[in-house]
């Protein structure tokens, strides 16, 4: 983007110093750029700007009609912009850090039953060599609640088979261990050797990814989304599936199973337990349908 240089090097700095993910640093990127237009549109230099011109782009963004959670993000990256321009001594103060969004709403995450989870990993039924990859995904996907990122950045290093972990490399570069089935590693295992004879088949190098196409190539986050929706559609499951709902579905179904908040904390790589708490209230929406359905004076 054309945009100030003073943008520029925040952005260098959060790809470089802070090492944060590349998906981290474009929605940074896209956020920032919202505000810059603004303020070249209003001639106003970043450096210079005053609060009540904060609280004036602020306004903008609620008559473009965008939600508190979409401005309480742009707000943020605009925070995390001015605190490096402090610490760089290129302000004299910080004009954001009076500014606060609420955030009326906390959406609860949506997540798939149990029963529907088996259905969407049993749709990728092992009639293929593809099939066998995608079955291979999915239970590994489940078995460990990674984000999409990750499963697509799995590297071939990543599993230890005999400790029976794998190794995820999470946002920040942050790498946490995490157990997984005895199901999920007999794929694992199984899909190996085919991944094995598509590289040989086609007398290809060897790629870091461990999944891949039967081309050799690994795949981004819309691939792996086009995979989730085929079986989604496959299984039945009659509701739109994304693949943020694995993750969802996993920290759900181990917390009811009886694991503790700090254990599902770990295993998802929340850096804040406060990230992590939003599946406890999931159980509270339960019981008031449950109390809803049941109650004779409900």
């Amino acid at each position: 983007m054309s945009a100030a240089s003073e943008i520029n090097d925040f952005l260098s700095y959060v790809s470089s110093e802070r090492a944060l993910s590349q998906n981290t640093r474009i929605a940074y990127e896209q956020d920032l750029e919202h505000f810059f237009l603004f303020c070249r549109r209003k001639g106003i230099l970043i450096p210079t700007i005053e609060l009540r011109q904060l609280r004036e782009y602020l306004a903008t963004l609620r008559k473009q009609g965008l939600s508190s959670r979409s401005i309480a993000r742009k707000l943020s990256a605009m925070k995390q912009l001015y605190k490096f321009l402090m610490r760089e001594s290129r302000i004299d103060s910080d004009p954001a850090e009076l500014l606060s969004v609420q955030v009326k709403e906390k959406r609860l995450p949506k997540f798939l039953t149990i029963a529907q989870i088996v259905r969407l990993i049993e749709a990728a039924d092992g009639s293929s060599e593809s099939d066998i990859r995608d079955r291979t995904l999915l239970e590994l996907w489940y078995a460990t609640g990674a984000r999409v990122s990750e499963m697509a950045h799995l590297c071939v290093g990543s599993i230890d088979w005999k400790g029976r972990v794998v190794k995820v490399k999470g946002k920040g570069n942050r790498s946490r261990l995490i157990p997984i089935s005895h199901t999920a590693l007999e794929l694992c295992e199984r899909y190996r050797d085919i991944r094995h004879e598509w590289l040989r088949r086609h007398n290809l190098k060897e790629v870091d990814v461990f999944f891949i196409s039967n081309r050799g190539k690994g795949f981004t986050r819309q691939g792996i989304w086009r995979i989730v929706k085929k079986y989604a559609e496959k299984a039945g499951l009659g509701k739109e599936v994304w693949p943020h709902m694995i993750r969802h579905s996993f920290a759900t179904h181990v917390l009811e199973g009886g694991a503790d908040l700090r254990s599902v904390q770990e295993l998802l790589g929340h850096r804040s337990i406060a990230t992590t708490e939003i599946y406890t209230h999931l159980d509270i929406e339960n019981l008031k349908l449950m109390q809803m359905k049941y109650h004779p004076r409900r």
